[in-house]
């Protein structure tokens, strides 16, 4: 049996002696801190302290050191304990120490007692307490009481009867183009359809400490099930039903049913701007100036102009995008177009086109750029993801710049924050120095005019409220940059044809030119490069 090494106070007629008594099958060796404790606990306060280091040196040498560390003589010590135990009450630990030669051993009442004494009321182990005492076990921490720990409960969880993650990717033809118009977008349901069920919560009981206070399990997630119009609850709350038969999309956590608004003709002059809680097909065009707004997807069978396009699903344009400058599609989901050109484009998943020229492109997954063009040239196409096309910028020269790597909503936010950040910071500066000089002026002439007191006053509510937007924002920009170091390195541009010189590429925050036409290329991140790999 493991048996730490220990003291023992052995009381003879000249003084007061420390005996040293070795360690057994690898326990641990003397510690002066501990002998140190143990006498600063029994009031010995004049000891030199070098004499315990002496025998402690000594006992490592020799089976049993005896070192004299007091003259004259003290009553004898009674067997000894000293009760911890942790702030948060999960454990709480007994360390014995010997009685001196003439001493008196405890009884387990004794220890049963100084437990009480320490606020211990709940999970002692006597049986680990009558161990220790019957085998002497000293200089040795044992368990005493064990915290009994809270039972932890179960987050509540919902199971959606649609797939809340539909993406279809057109048919590629034989040709290599790309058929724009056997695609399939809409999750269609049923009336009467089950949609979704909610698992409840369950609540996680108490624990006890060894203090015996309660200790609380963590808190469960509660769910609620949400819908919009054409979709109801049971009784119960528990199960969602489709009163509609169209087509359903997830969007934050909502649940929309539709039955899709169909525009026959053309989005302009005749109809006005569209704004519907589903899904939307327009068979025409979307001349330039009008909006199509839908909750749920939109899909376009002819052309869009410039024209804006906002939807919380996928985006579908069976032709195309010509913006002139002024066209503009935002979509929670996919956004599939035939081509886009002179646009701003901004997708929460993938974006899927055949040509994407001289435009302003955000995704915060992939943009796959196939087909029989397949070409980038122009503008600026970011990806939180994955960059793919065949050919990248143009023999002309022309200036494009492809970025990978960061959730490009991300880091244009943490921009946002950082130069709000410097703008506060200037604010506060000006703010200061005009509050300098009132101040200075009050303590020059004792006094102020009312309107620079009222002043003063107010620039030192407006100061607070700076400081607590500076600390809101700082807390926000470190959030972001958290976030953006855990992704860096990520992300990967890939060029199957060529890329053509003058092409700018980033990933993550690493930047490259490409100087002379690279072929069959993938652009990856190595440390602080990037790299060339053939594909």
């Amino acid at each position: 049996m493991k048996r730490n090494a220990f003291f023992q106070l052995v009381h003879r007629a000249d003084g007061i002696y420390l005996k040293s008594y070795p360690a057994v099958n690898g326990g641990m060796s003397l510690n002066s801190g501990d002998i140190l404790t143990y006498l600063d606990k029994k009031k010995y306060n004049e000891i030199d302290i070098s004499l315990i280091k002496q025998f402690v040196d000594i006992a490592i040498r020799e089976q049993n050191a005896l070192v004299k560390i007091i003259d004259g003589t003290k009553p004898p010590e009674n067997e000894y304990a000293i009760i911890t135990a942790d702030q948060d009450g999960y454990m709480a630990k007994l360390r014995l120490y010997p009685p001196s030669n003439e001493g008196r051993r405890l009884q387990l009442e004794d220890l049963l007692n100084l437990a009480k004494q320490n606020g211990i009321k709940s999970g002692i182990i006597e049986k680990n307490a009558e161990i220790a005492l019957k085998g002497r076990i000293y200089c040795t921490d044992i368990l005493l009481a064990r915290a009994q720990m809270p039972v932890q409960g179960r987050d509540a969880r919902i199971l959606y009867n649609f797939d809340v993650e539909k993406t279809s990717t057109p048919k590629m033809a034989d040709d290599g183009s790309v058929d724009f118009h056997t695609l399939d977008m809409i999750e269609r349901v049923k009336e009467g359809q089950l949609l979704a069920t909610l698992i409840p919560e369950v609540q996680g009981t108490d624990g006890q400490s060894v203090f015996g206070k309660p200790l609380k399990p963590a808190k469960v997630k509660k769910l609620v099930l949400k819908h919009g119009k054409y979709a109801h609850l049971s009784d119960d709350q528990l199960e969602m039903y489709s009163d509609v038969s169209g087509n359903v999309v997830l969007v934050n956590d909502t649940v929309f049913v539709s039955n899709v608004y169909e525009v026959p003709a053309d989005v302009g002059p005749s109809t006005g701007d569209i704004d519907y809680d589903g899904s939307v097909e327009v068979k025409g065009n979307v001349l330039s100036g009008y909006t199509v707004k839908a909750s749920g997807d939109i899909v376009v069978d002819g052309a869009v102009e410039g024209a804006l396009l906002i939807a919380g699903g996928k985006i579908v344009l069976k032709r195309g995008i010509q913006g002139m400058g002024k066209g503009n599609m935002q979509a929670g989901g996919d956004i599939i177009s035939n081509f886009i050109e002179s646009s701003t484009i901004m997708s929460g998943g993938k974006i899927i086109s055949d040509a994407i020229m001289h435009s302003e492109v955000v995704s915060k997954d992939s943009i796959l750029v196939h087909g029989k063009r397949g070409l980038i040239a122009g503008g600026k196409v970011r990806s939180a993801m994955k960059i793919e096309t065949k050919t990248a910028g143009s023999s002309m020269g022309t200036q494009t710049e492809l970025e990978v790597g960061y959730d490009p909503t991300i880091i244009d936010q943490y921009h946002i924050i950082e130069e709000n950040i410097t703008r506060l910071n200037d604010e506060r500066e000006k703010i200061e120095q005009n509050m300098q000089v009132l101040k200075k002026r009050l303590q020059t002439q004792g006094k102020l005019a009312e309107d620079k007191m009222k002043i003063l006053k107010q620039n030192s509510i407006k100061l607070k409220e700076i400081d607590e937007e500076i600390e809101k924002n700082t807390l926000e920009y470190e959030q972001l940059e958290s976030e953006l170091e855990k992704r860096a390195g990520g992300g990967k541009i890939i060029v199957e044809g060529i890329a053509y010189p003058g092409v700018k590429l980033t990933i993550s925050n690493v930047v490259t030119y490409i100087h002379d036409e690279t072929q069959h290329s993938a652009f990856v991140r190595e440390g602080a490069d990037i790299r060339i790999r053939s594909i």
